[in-house]
């Protein structure tokens, strides 16, 4: 018991225990350091201390679930800090049984994915920029292949994401000027940028365009 103990406390992730009355009957450290409440104040009282009010009916229903012996994992919700901030969270909630295989009670794994969803929002805010751009923009790997073509490179050169994505850059690079990208490579390469470089490049109908 002293073994796992020491081993459920030092966990990087938050291990909450409760039993069938839904009073926390573990709380680790992850759990302190997490919703700023010391093992002192949780033992003994509701885990539901710390689910928003607007989230008791849906946990409710996830938490009956445990009770009728099911596990339910990676379920992501949201918990509330002892400060009031809302933390979102990855969750696995697991029965226990004790040694008659009785069910007494449920414990909770969770894990902060509070900077994993920000980063997921934050690409998505991104990405709804770069769509909605007027300007036409695309990127490669450094081998000139081209990874995205936003929809105003559709329009300025013809060519759609699905003909594009995948395919060399110089689709749309004039024979008299593919020696440029030669060169942008290789500077891209030593980590150099680009900036306000004037060239041209041609569309999908064949037509020249300064850019």
């Amino acid at each position: 018991q002293a073994l796992l103990h020491a081993i459920v406390d030092s966990s990087d992730d938050v291990i909450i225990a409760s039993d069938l009355q839904g009073m926390v009957t573990l709380w680790n450290g992850s759990a302190e350091r997490l919703f700023g409440y010391t093992r002192a104040e949780m033992l003994g009282r509701p885990a539901d201390l710390i689910v928003p009010p607007d989230r008791q009916g849906g946990e409710e229903a996830i938490l009956s679930r445990a009770l009728r012996g099911e596990q339910v994992v990676h379920y992501e919700t949201i918990r509330i800090d002892r400060a009031g901030t809302r933390v979102e969270v990855s969750l696995t909630i697991v029965p226990i049984r004790d040694s008659h295989g009785d069910l007494v009670g449920v414990s909770q794994i969770a894990r902060d994915i509070t900077g994993r969803k920000n980063a997921d929002r934050q690409v998505l805010h991104l990405a709804a920029l770069v769509d909605s751009s007027d300007d036409a923009i695309a990127s490669k790997d450094l081998e000139g292949i081209v990874q995205s073509w936003n929809p105003a490179a559709e329009r300025m050169f013809g060519y759609t994401a699905a003909e594009m994505i995948g395919r060399s850059i110089t689709t749309i690079i004039p024979d008299e000027r593919l020696a440029e990208e030669t060169d942008v490579l290789g500077r891209i390469r030593r980590g150099l940028s680009i900036e306000h470089y004037e060239t041209v490049r041609r569309a999908e109908d064949g037509s020249l365009i300064p850019i």
